[in-house]
């Protein structure tokens, strides 16, 4: 029965702590500019395929810095996927975080 609630109270600890951390990086997310929100954004759900500069290409991932695309076309498919990249509205969870990817995007353009 100990080792029981010791485990419970381990859990409920555990769940404070990362509820805490996940709370922090939102406050800090929130307190960057569009900018470095759409960098932040871009750099944790799409610069391992397509790297920090937009020239990675790994896994067949495009040059996003020749990217001609339009905007519409950009989002279009952030939120769909094409070929091997996945649909990525889920994890940018919203349109404004989707339209700050994609002005960082149109920054990586030569």
């Amino acid at each position: 029965m100990v080792l029981k609630n010791s485990i419970i109270l381990s859990c409920l600890v555990w769940l404070t702590v990362s509820c805490q951390e996940s709370a922090q990086q939102q406050d800090h997310f929130t307190k960057q500019t569009p900018a470095e929100q759409g960098a932040s954004l871009y750099s944790m759900h799409c610069g391992q395929c397509h790297g920090e500069d937009g020239q990675l290409g790994a896994s067949g991932a495009k040059n996003l810095s020749t990217s001609q695309l339009s905007d519409a076309q950009i989002v279009q498919i952030i939120k769909n996927g094409k070929g091997a990249m996945p649909a990525m509205k889920a994890l940018l969870e919203s349109d404004e975080n989707i339209n700050l990817v994609v002005s960082h995007l149109k920054g990586l353009r030569r």
